[in-house]
């Protein structure tokens, strides 16, 4: 104990380790006794002496030094003293690392990132929307947050959510779920369907698989007409309409039907043209605040009215994996365009014109439609050129909607 607290005073007052040669070394010593200057782990080395002292008796050897003829070098320098000249000149350095620990600490109770785990039905989004419904986001202090509550609060919130766990690493904050892999079909109470028409024109062809045909093949038909009804009547023994019964109405049914077309193309388009005069540079975030020097480029480079097309790679700085700090660094690139007018030529808007018709008439046939008669016309007009057609088609028809919706009589739809 003595040895650690004489260590402790040595390493705060400094210390000396001195090489002495001379020829009157005991004089030298007794001197230093005399005037109570300590020495310590005094050793013989051939001619030569080396020892311990306090480094603030040292300017008291000299007279003794210079009685003695006894020669001194200063071999070592330790202690608290010969550190603070050190700490003098890198006092800037110092405070620097103090600060930057102390806004670690400060930013390390807030949450600075958000990663949600094994949401596969539920998206990011909708995680993020019921976070913000309960005040959680980037910049929150961490402690403000009861992790319980909002796990029980989650799962109340998604009904095929079975399980969550909400928690911190650092200064992030993972949401992860795990989602009901069966879902139960929910069941669907249908009152009934009528059948009835998307689009005007003449029936060719009804099949009825279930409900009450309402038109026959070669009847004319509006949009909207009822054509298959799934009220079923129901006859007593006097032939009298006794009740309904209702069913969801089933059928096939095809329509002959107009369909215009039209198009149009301008004979002058704009093509994107870009310059040699790309930029790109860095840029920081922190705490919300953007820097970069982007603005002195359009300043001085005269490129206020200049068009460019920006593209922006963004990294949050993190420390040791997980400790995500609110500062973003990445680089901003520009690169300039112009817009420059072409003109088609008559063929050339004419070739447009039909390539679009055809992916049109394309889309028809994959939906099943059959065209049968087809008129087109390509004319020229003020600004370009435009494409009329008019196709007379066969294709399905019927869209079930609750009975009572489709134009079905009120005394039909009461009666059971």
């Amino acid at each position: 104990m003595r040895l650690l607290q004489n260590n402790y005073i040595r390493y705060i007052k400094g210390c000396l380790m001195i090489r002495l040669g001379g020829d009157y070394l005991e004089r030298f010593f007794n001197m230093c006794r005399l005037h109570d200057i300590y020495l310590w782990n005094i050793k013989r080395e051939n001619e030569t002496c080396m020892c311990e002292m306090y480094a603030a008796d040292f300017k008291r050897l000299v007279p003794f030094l210079k009685k003695t003829g006894t020669r001194a070098h200063v071999v070592k320098k330790s202690g608290l003293p010969f550190y603070i000249p050190f700490l003098k000149k890198r006092i800037i350095f110092f405070v620097g690392v103090a600060a930057c620990l102390a806004m670690l600490n400060f930013v390390t109770d807030y949450v600075w990132a958000i990663e949600y785990v094994g949401n596969l039905q539920i998206s990011d989004d909708e995680l993020t929307d019921f976070l913000e419904e309960e005040n959680i986001h980037y910049g929150i202090k961490k402690e403000s947050i009861n992790c319980e509550e909002e796990e029980k609060s989650l799962r109340e919130r998604f009904a095929n959510v079975t399980w969550t766990s909400i928690y911190f690493e650092g200064t992030k904050l993972y949401v992860e779920v795990k989602e009901n892999e069966k879902s139960e079909p929910v069941a669907i109470k249908r009152k009934g369907t009528d059948i009835i028409a998307n689009e005007g024109g003449v029936i060719t062809s009804i099949i009825t698989r279930n409900g009450v045909p309402m038109v026959k093949t070669g009847d004319s038909v509006e949009e909207g007409d009822v054509l298959v009804s799934g009220s079923v009547p129901v006859y007593d023994e006097n032939l009298l309409i006794a009740g309904y019964q209702i069913y969801d109405a089933d059928a096939d049914i095809q329509i002959r039907t107009p369909i215009t077309y039209k198009d149009i193309i301008e004979k002058s388009y704009p093509v994107i043209c870009y310059t040699k005069n790309d930029i790109s540079v860095s840029f920081l975030e922190a705490f919300g605040r953007h820097f970069d020097v982007m603005p002195l480029y359009d300043l001085f480079g005269n490129r206020k009215n200049s068009s460019y097309e920006v593209t922006t790679e963004k990294e949050q700085l993190v420390l040791l994996d997980n400790i995500y700090l609110p500062v973003y660094y990445g680089k901003i690139s520009k690169k300039e365009y112009y817009i420059k007018y072409m003109t088609y030529t008559d063929e050339e808007m004419e070739a447009l014109l039909l390539k679009q018709f055809e992916k049109f008439i394309f889309s028809l046939h994959q939906k099943g439609v059959e065209i049968v008669e087809k008129d087109v016309k390509i004319v020229e007009n003020r600004d370009g050129m435009e494409i009329n057609g008019d196709l007379l088609v066969l294709k399905s028809t019927g869209v079930n909607v609750d009975i009572g919706t489709g134009g079905q009589s009120e005394d039909e739809t009461t009666k059971e």
